[in-house]
């Protein structure tokens, strides 16, 4: 399954593109051709991509490959909040906490008594 950045790009839109882009040193113009021009050269694979959009803007080759994982980095994470997924892995994990709290101090009760016999302890 290939990589569908144009989706991707569509669902950050230019705010969080220009987001992505500042901490490499790119502003908000910058950051929209980067990502278009990453968007047309992907189906040639990820090295390619790179390697062609690097050329295209003058840019390093560093800078074009983080700006494309920034992009996908930021992409699931928005595609995680969008869907619910991320409610629902924090509801699990606030379960989980709680049955381990709760099984936690019947193991530690049993675990003293066991320590207890095997030292003397009653």
């Amino acid at each position: 399954m290939g990589l569908d950045l144009s989706a991707i790009l569509s669902a950050l839109g230019e705010d969080l593109i220009a987001q992505a882009g500042a901490p490499l040193g790119l502003d908000g113009g910058q950051s929209m051709r980067v990502a278009q021009a990453l968007g047309r050269h992907i189906g040639g694979g990820d090295g390619h991509a790179v390697h062609a959009v690097a050329a295209e803007t003058g840019l390093g080759e560093e800078v074009v490959s983080s700006m494309l994982i920034k992009l996908i980095e930021m992409g699931q994470e928005k595609l995680i909040s969008d869907s619910g997924v991320s409610a629902a892995i924090d509801g699990a994990k606030a379960q989980a906490a709680a049955m381990a709290q709760a099984t936690g101090g019947e193991a530690l009760k049993a675990a003293g008594g066991f320590l207890g016999k095997i030292f003397g302890k009653k």
